[in-house]
């Protein structure tokens, strides 16, 4: 019997580029999939749109504002497939998306299979894959998730057996880093993961998503719910040294990068704020420094940011 698919989208402030998303899961060249739309209270005509498909294979929510991660927990459980995956509103798939991640997952009997993507920019679009596909352990998804990003933290380049996530949900009390903390959620009981290195996805750039807005958290306070998302998913799982340590380093990163941010004035922030990024530069460089998974360019451009921050630019 064919594995059935579910594919979760929430959906919010999208009704430029959701018809595109929608379609581009309709016409996947691997047709045994449940495609669950979720409309989070959008003021546009988002609702409406969805409302007009007439596919079996779609079920469509409508639901107050009530964030990203409370939509996609609607749709958990309302999925019944035998995986389970994700689509941003403003994205879309490649036609054969769902046919290879998951004969991936089926070949290799993998409990979670992360798949490239490409990225826009500057109307053109950039593959995230340097790789080649293998099995990956749960050291190299902190890797590649923390610092180059080939991997992501994402939840949209995921595919996962619906028995590992059962029960799992996207913590509604945070506002970032939500769906990395569903894969650590994911890894806790996955046997076996796989890296497909093929582009699979196509990520848009749409300011106005629900999903986007880790670029709007430079422009206020909302900064900290960087390091309290990490210190959650730091209490909250059990990582190894290694881990840890890239972890720890990409704490001091933000915090660097933030506090320099302000320096510049490139947004707003009090003394509260400026004392967090400095308890957290404190704590970690050593980490940072001790890292072999940055270059002495790295390091140094790094330092001049820390230690001159009103004149690296």
């Amino acid at each position: 019997m064919e594995k059935k698919v579910s594919i979760i989208v929430s959906v919010y402030k999208a009704e430029e580029f959701i018809k595109r998303c929608v379609d581009s899961l309709l016409r996947q060249t691997y047709q045994n999939i449940e495609i669950i739309l979720i409309e989070d209270g959008s003021p546009d005509r988002s609702g409406e749109i969805i409302d007009n498909y007439t596919d079996p294979r779609i079920k469509v929510v409508h639901n107050p504002n009530l964030g990203v991660s409370h939509t996609r927990n609607v749709g958990l459980a309302l999925a019944s497939g035998d995986y389970v995956t994700f689509c941003d509103s403003d994205d879309y798939y490649s036609l054969d998306h769902v046919e290879k991640v998951l004969h991936a997952a089926i070949d290799q009997d993998a409990d979670i299979v992360i798949s490239g993507y490409y990225l826009e920019g500057e109307g053109s679009f950039t593959s995230s894959v340097k790789m080649r596909s293998h099995v990956i352990n749960q050291d190299e998804v902190v890797k590649h998730c923390c610092i180059d990003d080939e991997f992501g933290g994402f939840c949209w380049n995921k595919l996962y057996k619906k028995k590992v996530i059962a029960g799992n949900h996207f913590p509604e009390d945070l506002d970032i880093l939500e769906d990395t903390y569903f894969l650590c959620l994911g890894m806790q009981r996955a046997q076996k993961m796989y890296y497909l290195a093929e582009p699979l996805y196509y990520y848009c750039d749409n300011p106005d998503s629900a999903v986007r807005n880790i670029t709007n958290l430079f422009s206020d306070h909302d900064s900290l719910k960087y390091a309290d998302s990490y210190d959650k998913i730091m209490c909250d799982f059990d990582f190894s040294k290694p881990a840890l340590d890239i972890i720890h380093s990409t704490m001091f990163n933000i915090a660097v990068d933030l506090r320099h941010m302000m320096y510049l004035g490139m947004y707003s922030g009090n003394q509260a704020l400026l004392d967090s990024f400095n308890r957290n530069i404190k704590k970690y460089r050593s980490d940072y420094y001790s890292s072999k998974e940055y270059s002495l360019e790295s390091k140094i451009k790094t330092t001049v940011k820390w230690l001159l921050p009103k004149l690296h630019k």
